[in-house]
């Protein structure tokens, strides 16, 4: 791979950045109050698929925003637009996703490991970026983001990553050549056959994005080696229902996808991240594959937080990056830089990283330079799953709505990554992760058995505790938060997560929902809004303790929960697609569709019966749940629907036919509008070498320095390490780069670091992440080196250079000093004149007297 176009995508990276900084207004015009729950009056989300016409709606004011990111014809006319404006994110990652199944109905090469891996050696990644995406982003080799924080930390094994796997294609022959002749298909006329059938490869090519011509470049690439290839072109919801099902996969009803996935929020440790990719909650072919034993164990490990340590933490990243790779499931080959277009009519919003305007933060901070108004947001699709707290909202184009009507406890922060207050303060105390706290005998552990929580008694120990503060506040159907709907929340997952119950989904088993029900020890009430989490998990980062264990906080009122598991244990509905599909009915959507009659039955059962969940029946009386049910009610004759949460926003109505999401702003939540404005300023640093040595000398030490700055000015809070590339991009070694205050940093190498060198051309690349903005940025500097007895040359001559002109110097100087001689002696001779003059005048004059 070549280091040069990537290290000049990561400067363009900082540079784009800085700039999509500067274009957010800074002002917010606000003369009134500031409202609570949110600035708009209203925000609508609609259908618009057609890009063509995205910049024109915007300049006519007919959509303030775009909740995808334009192609690089498009984003110059918007650059080109007064009324429209532009956020850079890096938060895309493209891939190709591999059937590993053994299938049913036809033979699958990509059943074998060795023929998937070698597909990384069949693709040209830097010819991808630049001749298919026109430029715009990093290849990528690993999971883990190029331009990402973990990246950065083990960037030295990245990298030895990534040349280990770059472009290869006779590899890639030889190695896929042999794999498919030891699986018994041979070659005839230069076409593969298996059992006399030409072995065919089922690509399923996505057609809304470069993804088609990427999907037509592997096809042309596999077809080079003598693959028949079969070309499935398919939008997004027509994909999703061949990879997106178990069955279809098994069937082998296609062996690679054109996949794409977005990280909506910037993350300071992806410690799920390889996890999810090999999860069943991902795709559901893993409930049939299983990778390698040890590749589980390294995942299971790190999402789980059983490491002792940040340098066995970083070595299982890189761990599981090698066996992945490996393994061959997951082919990646792009982080994508997308540009997300906005009306400059906009005031400041805040956006995420990753993320950008498709992020929680910029969709709860949408606003006008004055409050109210209606926002317009298109988005690329509209409605793909059903709405359930459960297992929906795991599409895109779905979450934007979950992200407006559910609260969450805690949230990343959208420039660092690390975890941040949203409606749960807390605090950490760990003994981790070694030591143990003790758990007190009153704290209370879920028995699902008997469907009630029971104090965990004597003797019992956690790792971690974390002590979350709520701000509770009322549902949107009016009625408070309470510790029985607290309660109810933690029973329902493991309800929905465990195996055997009557409402278990093994979609729903997400990573955080597996550490939390798998390391809780017991929680404990100080007051109706003061609760501690007891847990064996850790992590060097405390924030991301405090995230494993926020699942405490309630996203569903108690009620609405007892009405999705009673369709749901009757197999009526299903929480999941995957589900559904086994069952043969409907997913269940809260909003919209077939749900609603079934749901409003149950509700009506429910209610009828004031039905009180054993779980919390000890903290609700009769008439509270009287009351509960008749809110409920209520709320399902007056909006249609049942999706009742706590967010600042509510769904007003949800239309299938137009295709139409209505969100109106709830004005009983708990913040005011301007609640997180202290994020409107992003601080990316950029970095400036100022002092490369001429040549290096093996043997002898090399000092560099480079300047940090942000927005102009120099900043000192930063880290810097570097790594030290011969001319092949192998890494040399790695270190420290010393931070000397306001904003001066200098790398130094040893005598010992350069000892090893030849003569040639050297490379430094250094990585700086700022404490305010986790994205690292890579900054390259070329160096030569020059051999000892070159180096002691030079020296002579120099030297001998010096003695010539010094005594050019000197000769030049006898010259002047020679004149200057002469002009005295003449200037002496003219002065002897004078005088002798002046006495004759003066003789004379005493003469005449």
């Amino acid at each position: 791979m070549k280091k040069e176009k990537i290290v000049m995508l990561f400067v363009l990276l900082s540079m784009v950045l800085s700039v999509s900084i500067s274009v957010l207004p800074t002002v917010l015009t606000q003369d009134a109050e500031v409202p609570v729950g949110a600035y708009p009056d209203e925000i609508i989300i609609f259908l618009q698929d057609d890009e063509s016409t995205v910049v024109p709606m915007i300049e006519a004011g007919e959509m303030q925003g775009w909740l995808w990111w334009l192609n690089p014809e498009n984003t110059e006319l918007a650059e080109q637009s007064a009324l429209v404006d532009l956020i850079e994110a890096f938060g895309l990652y493209n891939e190709f996703f591999v059937n590993p199944l053994v299938t049913t109905d036809s033979f699958n090469p990509f059943s074998i490991k060795e023929v998937r891996e070698a597909l990384n050696w069949l693709i040209d990644r830097d010819y991808i970026l630049n001749e298919l995406w026109y430029g715009r982003g990093v290849p990528k080799t690993t999971m883990y983001k190029a331009i990402g924080p973990d990246y950065a930390r083990v960037a030295g094994d990245m990298k030895q990553l990534e040349n280990e796997y770059e472009y290869d294609f006779e590899r890639a022959k030889t190695e896929i050549f042999s794999a498919l002749e030891d699986a018994g298909a041979v070659i005839e006329d230069g076409k593969w056959y298996y059992n006399d059938t030409l072995l065919t490869a089922k690509l399923l090519i996505r057609i809304e994005d470069e993804r088609r011509p990427t999907g037509d470049y592997l096809a042309s690439q596999l077809e080079a080696l003598g693959i028949t290839v079969e070309r499935n072109y398919k939008p997004s919801r027509d994909a999703f229902q061949l990879w997106g099902a178990l069955g279809p996969s098994k069937r082998g009803e296609w062996h690679i996808y054109t996949a794409g996935w977005i990280s909506l929020a910037m993350q300071a440790y992806e410690d799920d991240l390889v996890w999810f990719m090999y999860a069943e909650d991902n795709a559901p072919l893993y409930a049939e594959y299983e990778p390698s034993p040890l590749l589980r164990i390294t995942m299971d490990t790190l999402v789980n937080g059983e490491y002792l340590s940040m340098a066995e933490r970083n070595d299982l990243v890189v761990t599981t990056t090698d066996l992945s790779l490996e393994d061959g499931g997951h082919i990646m080959y792009l982080d994508q830089l997308v540009s997300f277009p906005y009306s400059s009519e906009l005031g400041p919003y805040v956006y995420d990283l990753y993320g950008g305007d498709q992020s929680l933060w910029s969709l709860r901070t949408f606003r006008y330079d004055e409050a109210g108004g209606i926002i317009k947001l298109g988005a690329m699709a509209m409605f793909v799953e059903g709405y359930n707290p459960v297992c929906g909202f795991s599409w895109l184009y779905d979450v934007y709505a979950q992200y407006l009507i559910e609260d969450i406890g805690v949230w990343p922060h959208p420039h660092t990554g690390r975890y941040i207050p949203v409606r749960t303060e807390f605090d950490v105390v760990t003994a981790g992760p070694t030591g143990t706290l003790n758990v007190p005998s009153d704290a209370m552990q879920y028995n699902l058995t008997a469907q009630a929580f029971e104090d965990v008694g004597a003797n019992v120990v956690a790792t971690s505790k974390v002590t979350f503060n709520m701000s509770l506040g009322k549902w949107h159907h009016g009625e408070d938060i309470t510790k029985a709907d607290i309660l109810y929340n933690i029973a329902e997952l493991y309800k929905v997560t465990t195996p055997g119950s009557d409402v278990y989904d093994a979609v729903a088993v997400t990573p955080k929902r597996s550490v939390f029900t798998g390391n809780v020890k017991g929680i404990k009430f100080l007051s109706d809004n003061i609760i501690e989490v007891y847990t064996d998990y850790w992590h060097p980062d405390e924030t991301y303790i405090a995230y494993y264990s926020d699942l405490v906080w309630p996203s569903t009122p108690w009620e609405k929960i007892c009405v999705g598991n009673d369709v749901v244990s009757n197999m009526e509905l299903a929480w999941s697609v995957d589900n559904a599909d086994l069952w043969g009915v409907d997913m269940l959507d809260a909003t919209k569709g077939t749900s609603l009659p079934i749901l409003a039955a149950a509700l009506s059962d429910l209610q009828a019966a004031n039905y009180i969940p054993p779980e919390i029946a000890g903290l609700v009386s009769a008439s509270e749940a009287t009351d509960r049910w008749a809110a409920f009610a209520a709320w399902y004759a007056d909006m249609g629907h049942f999706y009742v949460s706590n967010g600042p926003y509510y769904i007003d109505h949800a239309d299938p036919d137009a295709l139409q999401l209505s969100l109106k702003p709830f004005r009983e939540y708990v913040y005011t509008a301007d609640k997180w404005d202290d994020m409107l300023t992003v601080k990316i640093p950029e970095v400036t070498a100022t002092t490369v040595p001429t040549t290096v000398v093996p043997g002898l030490s090399a000092t560099f320095d480079f300047a940090v700055t942000v927005e102009g000015a120099p900043y000192a809070d930063a880290d810097m390490t570097y790594l030290l590339m011969d001319p092949v991009g192998a890494v040399l070694g790695s270190g420290t780069v010393t931070n000397l205050g306001a904003g001066a940093f200098q790398a130094e190498l040893t005598g010992t670091d350069t000892s090893g060198m030849v003569a040639g051309s050297y490379k430094l690349l250094t990585i700086t992440v700022g404490e305010e903005a986790a994205i690292p940025i890579f900054e390259e500097v070329v160096f030569t080196t020059t051999s000892e007895a070159a180096y002691i040359q030079s020296l002579v001559e120099d030297t001998q250079a010096d003695i010539d002109a010094l005594e050019e110097d000197m000769a030049s100087m006898e010259d002047s000093l020679n004149t200057a001689i002469n002009d005295l002696r003449n200037m002496q001779y003219i002065a002897i004149g004078l005088a002798v003059i002046g006495i004759l005048i003066a003789v004379g004059a005493f003469m005449r007297k």
